[in-house]
Protein backbone atom coordinates (compact mmCIF):
# COMPACT_ATOMS: atom_id res chain seq x y z
CA UNK A 1 0.00 0.00 0.00
CA UNK A 2 1.33 3.45 -0.89
CA UNK A 3 1.01 6.08 1.86
CA UNK A 4 -1.30 8.99 1.09
CA UNK A 5 0.57 12.16 0.10
CA UNK A 6 -1.24 14.50 2.52
CA UNK A 7 1.11 17.48 1.98
CA UNK A 8 -0.42 17.68 -1.50
CA UNK A 9 -3.82 18.31 0.10
CA UNK A 10 -2.45 21.31 1.97
CA UNK A 11 -0.87 22.76 -1.16
CA UNK A 12 -4.03 22.23 -3.21
CA UNK A 13 -6.27 23.86 -0.62
CA UNK A 14 -3.83 26.76 -0.21
CA UNK A 15 -3.73 27.38 -3.94
CA UNK A 16 -7.51 27.32 -4.18
CA UNK A 17 -7.92 29.73 -1.26
CA UNK A 18 -5.30 32.16 -2.58
CA UNK A 19 -6.73 32.05 -6.10
CA UNK A 20 -10.26 32.70 -4.87
CA UNK A 21 -9.03 35.56 -2.68
CA UNK A 22 -7.04 37.23 -5.45
CA UNK A 23 -9.90 37.01 -7.95
CA UNK A 24 -12.41 38.27 -5.39
CA UNK A 25 -10.07 41.04 -4.22
CA UNK A 26 -9.38 42.34 -7.71
CA UNK A 27 -13.05 42.21 -8.71
CA UNK A 28 -14.23 43.78 -5.46
CA UNK A 29 -11.64 46.56 -5.40
CA UNK A 30 -12.19 47.30 -9.08
CA UNK A 31 -15.94 47.62 -8.61
CA UNK A 32 -15.52 49.68 -5.43
CA UNK A 33 -13.06 52.02 -7.14
CA UNK A 34 -15.44 52.50 -10.06
CA UNK A 35 -18.31 53.35 -7.69
CA UNK A 36 -16.17 55.84 -5.77
CA UNK A 37 -15.03 57.49 -9.00
CA UNK A 38 -18.63 57.81 -10.15
CA UNK A 39 -19.61 59.26 -6.79
CA UNK A 40 -16.80 61.83 -6.91
CA UNK A 41 -17.84 62.90 -10.42
CA UNK A 42 -21.50 63.15 -9.38
CA UNK A 43 -20.52 65.38 -6.47
CA UNK A 44 -18.41 67.54 -8.78
CA UNK A 45 -21.29 67.81 -11.26
CA UNK A 46 -23.69 68.83 -8.49
CA UNK A 47 -21.25 71.44 -7.22
CA UNK A 48 -20.67 72.76 -10.74
CA UNK A 49 -24.39 73.14 -11.39
CA UNK A 50 -24.85 75.08 -8.15
CA UNK A 51 -22.00 77.43 -9.07
CA UNK A 52 -23.28 77.83 -12.62
CA UNK A 53 -26.70 78.70 -11.23
CA UNK A 54 -24.96 81.36 -9.12
CA UNK A 55 -23.31 82.77 -12.24
CA UNK A 56 -26.65 82.89 -14.03
CA UNK A 57 -28.16 84.67 -11.02
CA UNK A 58 -25.43 87.31 -11.18
CA UNK A 59 -26.06 87.76 -14.89
CA UNK A 60 -29.78 88.12 -14.27
CA UNK A 61 -29.25 90.63 -11.48
CA UNK A 62 -26.96 92.71 -13.69
CA UNK A 63 -29.42 92.73 -16.58
CA UNK A 64 -32.40 93.54 -14.36
CA UNK A 65 -30.95 95.99 -11.84
CA UNK A 66 -27.55 97.29 -12.91
CA UNK A 67 -28.00 97.87 -16.63
CA UNK A 68 -31.14 100.07 -16.36
CA UNK A 69 -29.44 102.40 -13.90
CA UNK A 70 -26.04 102.66 -15.57
CA UNK A 71 -27.57 103.05 -19.01
CA UNK A 72 -28.85 106.47 -17.93
CA UNK A 73 -25.30 107.73 -17.45
CA UNK A 74 -23.64 109.85 -20.16
CA UNK A 75 -22.77 107.83 -23.27
CA UNK A 76 -19.27 109.26 -23.58
CA UNK A 77 -17.93 106.39 -21.47
CA UNK A 78 -18.54 102.66 -21.78
CA UNK A 79 -19.41 100.99 -18.48
CA UNK A 80 -18.44 97.30 -18.45
CA UNK A 81 -20.60 96.79 -15.39
CA UNK A 82 -23.68 96.97 -17.62
CA UNK A 83 -22.64 93.77 -19.41
CA UNK A 84 -24.15 90.71 -17.64
CA UNK A 85 -21.18 88.47 -18.40
CA UNK A 86 -18.74 91.01 -16.94
CA UNK A 87 -20.29 90.86 -13.47
CA UNK A 88 -20.46 87.07 -13.39
CA UNK A 89 -16.89 86.58 -14.58
CA UNK A 90 -15.56 89.28 -12.25
CA UNK A 91 -17.15 87.64 -9.20
CA UNK A 92 -15.71 84.24 -10.12
CA UNK A 93 -12.27 85.73 -10.71
CA UNK A 94 -12.42 86.91 -7.11
CA UNK A 95 -13.35 83.38 -6.06
CA UNK A 96 -10.49 81.96 -8.15
CA UNK A 97 -8.02 84.19 -6.28
CA UNK A 98 -8.54 81.89 -3.27
CA UNK A 99 -9.64 78.73 -5.07
CA UNK A 100 -7.71 78.73 -8.31
CA UNK A 101 -9.22 75.60 -9.81
CA UNK A 102 -12.75 77.03 -9.62
CA UNK A 103 -13.16 79.05 -12.78
CA UNK A 104 -16.00 80.53 -14.78
CA UNK A 105 -15.59 81.85 -18.28
CA UNK A 106 -17.82 82.94 -21.11
CA UNK A 107 -15.50 82.41 -24.08
CA UNK A 108 -16.63 83.28 -27.59
CA UNK A 109 -15.36 82.63 -31.08
CA UNK A 110 -15.47 86.35 -31.86
CA UNK A 111 -15.58 88.26 -28.55
CA UNK A 112 -15.46 92.00 -28.04
CA UNK A 113 -12.71 91.64 -25.43
CA UNK A 114 -9.73 89.51 -26.39
CA UNK A 115 -9.70 88.23 -22.80
CA UNK A 116 -12.84 86.27 -23.70
CA UNK A 117 -11.33 84.61 -26.78
CA UNK A 118 -11.96 80.86 -26.66
CA UNK A 119 -9.07 78.50 -26.11
CA UNK A 120 -8.71 75.47 -28.42
CA UNK A 121 -10.55 73.31 -25.88
CA UNK A 122 -13.34 75.88 -25.55
CA UNK A 123 -13.55 76.25 -29.34
CA UNK A 124 -14.22 72.51 -29.56
CA UNK A 125 -17.07 72.81 -27.06
CA UNK A 126 -18.60 75.78 -28.88
CA UNK A 127 -18.38 74.04 -32.24
CA UNK A 128 -20.21 71.04 -30.81
CA UNK A 129 -23.01 73.31 -29.61
CA UNK A 130 -23.16 75.01 -33.00
CA UNK A 131 -23.33 71.65 -34.79
CA UNK A 132 -26.19 70.30 -32.67
CA UNK A 133 -29.01 72.70 -31.76
CA UNK A 134 -30.52 70.10 -29.42
CA UNK A 135 -27.34 69.91 -27.34
CA UNK A 136 -27.81 71.98 -24.19
CA UNK A 137 -24.98 70.82 -21.93
CA UNK A 138 -21.57 69.18 -22.04
CA UNK A 139 -19.56 67.84 -19.12
CA UNK A 140 -16.54 65.70 -18.44
CA UNK A 141 -13.09 65.54 -16.84
CA UNK A 142 -10.24 67.47 -18.37
CA UNK A 143 -6.61 66.96 -17.28
CA UNK A 144 -4.32 69.97 -16.93
CA UNK A 145 -0.66 70.33 -16.01
CA UNK A 146 -1.41 70.60 -12.29
CA UNK A 147 -4.93 69.30 -11.77
CA UNK A 148 -7.85 67.32 -13.10
CA UNK A 149 -10.91 69.48 -13.67
CA UNK A 150 -14.56 68.63 -14.07
CA UNK A 151 -16.06 71.00 -16.61
CA UNK A 152 -19.67 71.95 -17.23
CA UNK A 153 -20.49 73.90 -20.39
CA UNK A 154 -23.68 75.40 -21.78
CA UNK A 155 -24.15 77.33 -25.03
CA UNK A 156 -24.48 81.11 -25.26
CA UNK A 157 -27.09 81.80 -27.89
CA UNK A 158 -28.20 85.22 -29.18
CA UNK A 159 -31.87 85.33 -28.20
CA UNK A 160 -32.50 89.06 -27.70
CA UNK A 161 -32.42 91.82 -30.28
CA UNK A 162 -30.76 94.10 -27.76
CA UNK A 163 -27.57 92.02 -28.03
CA UNK A 164 -27.26 92.96 -31.71
CA UNK A 165 -27.02 96.65 -30.80
CA UNK A 166 -23.45 96.07 -29.70
CA UNK A 167 -22.60 93.00 -31.77
CA UNK A 168 -24.18 93.28 -35.23
CA UNK A 169 -22.21 96.03 -37.02
CA UNK A 170 -19.79 98.69 -35.73
CA UNK A 171 -22.03 101.54 -36.88
CA UNK A 172 -24.77 100.40 -34.45
CA UNK A 173 -22.44 99.97 -31.50
CA UNK A 174 -22.07 102.69 -28.83
CA UNK A 175 -19.17 105.05 -29.67
CA UNK A 176 -17.77 104.60 -26.17
CA UNK A 177 -17.53 100.84 -26.73
CA UNK A 178 -15.77 101.36 -30.05
CA UNK A 179 -13.34 103.74 -28.39
CA UNK A 180 -12.51 101.13 -25.73
CA UNK A 181 -12.42 97.93 -27.80
CA UNK A 182 -12.17 99.02 -31.42
CA UNK A 183 -14.41 98.07 -34.30
CA UNK A 184 -12.84 94.80 -35.46
CA UNK A 185 -13.91 92.34 -32.74
CA UNK A 186 -17.26 91.15 -31.47
CA UNK A 187 -19.38 91.97 -34.52
CA UNK A 188 -21.30 89.94 -37.07
CA UNK A 189 -23.43 88.08 -34.56
CA UNK A 190 -26.85 86.88 -35.69
CA UNK A 191 -30.09 85.98 -33.96
CA UNK A 192 -30.27 82.42 -32.56
CA UNK A 193 -26.58 81.89 -33.30
CA UNK A 194 -24.38 80.09 -30.76
CA UNK A 195 -21.54 82.57 -30.31
CA UNK A 196 -19.89 81.18 -27.20
CA UNK A 197 -20.30 79.03 -24.12
CA UNK A 198 -20.52 79.26 -20.38
CA UNK A 199 -17.74 77.06 -19.06
CA UNK A 200 -17.35 76.33 -15.35
CA UNK A 201 -14.63 74.10 -13.90
CA UNK A 202 -14.43 72.35 -10.54
CA UNK A 203 -11.34 70.47 -9.27
CA UNK A 204 -11.75 66.72 -8.84
CA UNK A 205 -8.15 65.65 -8.23
CA UNK A 206 -8.59 65.41 -4.46
CA UNK A 207 -11.86 63.53 -4.79
CA UNK A 208 -10.40 61.00 -7.21
CA UNK A 209 -7.25 60.70 -5.10
CA UNK A 210 -9.41 60.11 -2.03
CA UNK A 211 -11.18 57.31 -3.88
CA UNK A 212 -7.85 55.63 -4.58
CA UNK A 213 -6.82 55.97 -0.94
CA UNK A 214 -10.09 54.40 0.23
CA UNK A 215 -9.60 51.52 -2.18
CA UNK A 216 -6.07 51.02 -0.86
CA UNK A 217 -7.30 51.00 2.75
CA UNK A 218 -10.06 48.55 1.84
CA UNK A 219 -7.59 46.29 0.05
CA UNK A 220 -5.26 46.33 3.05
CA UNK A 221 -8.13 45.53 5.41
CA UNK A 222 -9.34 42.67 3.23
CA UNK A 223 -5.79 41.31 2.97
CA UNK A 224 -5.46 41.31 6.77
CA UNK A 225 -8.85 39.61 7.17
CA UNK A 226 -7.94 37.01 4.55
CA UNK A 227 -4.56 36.42 6.18
CA UNK A 228 -6.18 35.71 9.54
CA UNK A 229 -8.87 33.54 7.94
CA UNK A 230 -6.27 31.70 5.84
CA UNK A 231 -4.11 30.89 8.87
CA UNK A 232 -7.17 29.76 10.85
CA UNK A 233 -8.41 27.55 8.01
CA UNK A 234 -5.00 26.02 7.38
CA UNK A 235 -4.51 25.29 11.09
CA UNK A 236 -7.98 23.77 11.33
CA UNK A 237 -7.39 21.73 8.18
CA UNK A 238 -4.02 20.59 9.48
CA UNK A 239 -5.39 19.67 12.91
CA UNK A 240 -8.66 18.04 11.90
CA UNK A 241 -7.86 16.52 8.52
CA UNK A 242 -4.25 16.46 7.33
CA UNK A 243 -2.51 15.21 10.48
CA UNK A 244 -5.17 12.58 11.32
CA UNK A 245 -5.27 11.51 7.69
CA UNK A 246 -1.49 11.21 7.62
CA UNK A 247 -1.50 9.18 10.83
CA UNK A 248 -4.27 6.98 9.46
CA UNK A 249 -2.33 6.49 6.22
CA UNK A 250 0.82 5.47 8.05
CA UNK A 251 -1.08 3.17 10.40
CA UNK A 252 -2.92 1.55 7.50
CA UNK A 253 0.41 1.04 5.72
CA UNK A 254 1.88 -0.60 8.84
CA UNK A 255 -1.22 -2.76 9.36
CA UNK A 256 -1.12 -3.97 5.76
CA UNK A 257 2.38 -5.30 6.32
CA UNK A 258 1.67 -6.95 9.69
CA UNK A 259 -0.19 -10.11 10.66
CA UNK A 260 -0.98 -8.78 14.12
CA UNK A 261 -4.75 -8.39 14.22
CA UNK A 262 -4.51 -6.42 17.44
CA UNK A 263 -3.19 -3.33 15.66
CA UNK A 264 -5.73 -0.54 15.82
CA UNK A 265 -5.97 2.46 13.50
CA UNK A 266 -5.98 5.97 15.05
CA UNK A 267 -9.40 7.61 15.34
CA UNK A 268 -8.38 11.23 15.92
CA UNK A 269 -9.58 14.12 13.75
CA UNK A 270 -12.88 15.01 12.18
CA UNK A 271 -15.85 12.67 12.30
CA UNK A 272 -15.33 11.66 8.69
CA UNK A 273 -11.74 10.58 9.48
CA UNK A 274 -12.95 8.47 12.41
CA UNK A 275 -15.62 6.89 10.21
CA UNK A 276 -12.98 6.13 7.60
CA UNK A 277 -10.74 4.49 10.23
CA UNK A 278 -13.62 2.36 11.47
CA UNK A 279 -14.54 1.33 7.91
CA UNK A 280 -10.94 0.33 7.18
CA UNK A 281 -10.84 -1.68 10.41
CA UNK A 282 -14.03 -3.52 9.49
CA UNK A 283 -12.67 -4.18 6.02
CA UNK A 284 -9.39 -5.43 7.50
CA UNK A 285 -11.22 -7.68 9.95
CA UNK A 286 -13.47 -9.09 7.23
CA UNK A 287 -10.50 -9.63 4.94
CA UNK A 288 -8.60 -11.39 7.75
CA UNK A 289 -11.52 -13.73 8.42
CA UNK A 290 -11.93 -14.49 4.74
CA UNK A 291 -8.24 -15.28 4.32
CA UNK A 292 -8.35 -17.48 7.45
CA UNK A 293 -11.28 -19.48 6.11
CA UNK A 294 -9.57 -19.89 2.73
CA UNK A 295 -6.47 -21.11 4.50
CA UNK A 296 -8.52 -23.79 6.25
CA UNK A 297 -10.26 -24.78 3.03
CA UNK A 298 -13.60 -23.35 4.14
CA UNK A 299 -15.96 -21.37 1.99
CA UNK A 300 -16.21 -17.75 3.19
CA UNK A 301 -19.65 -16.81 4.50
CA UNK A 302 -21.26 -13.90 2.62
CA UNK A 303 -21.05 -10.57 4.50
CA UNK A 304 -24.37 -9.04 5.41
CA UNK A 305 -24.96 -5.32 5.18
CA UNK A 306 -25.03 -4.05 8.77
CA UNK A 307 -27.56 -1.35 7.94
CA UNK A 308 -29.89 -3.85 6.25
CA UNK A 309 -29.63 -6.39 9.10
Amino acid sequence: MVALQVPGVRRTVSRILISVFLVGLLAGLGGFYFLLQERALRQAASEARILLTSALAIRGYTAKNIFPKLSRLPLDEFHEETVPSFGAQTVFRMVASDYGAYTYREPALNPTSRADLATPFEVELIQRFRADAALHELSGVRPTETDRLFYLARPIRVTQEGCLTCHSTPDRAPPAMLAKYGGSNGFGWQMNEVVGAQVLTVPVTEGLKGSLELVGMLGLGLAVIFGVAYVALVLALDTMVIRPLGALSRAAEAASQSHDTRLRLPRAGAGEIRSLAEAIERLRTSLGKALGQLGRGERPAPQRDEEGA
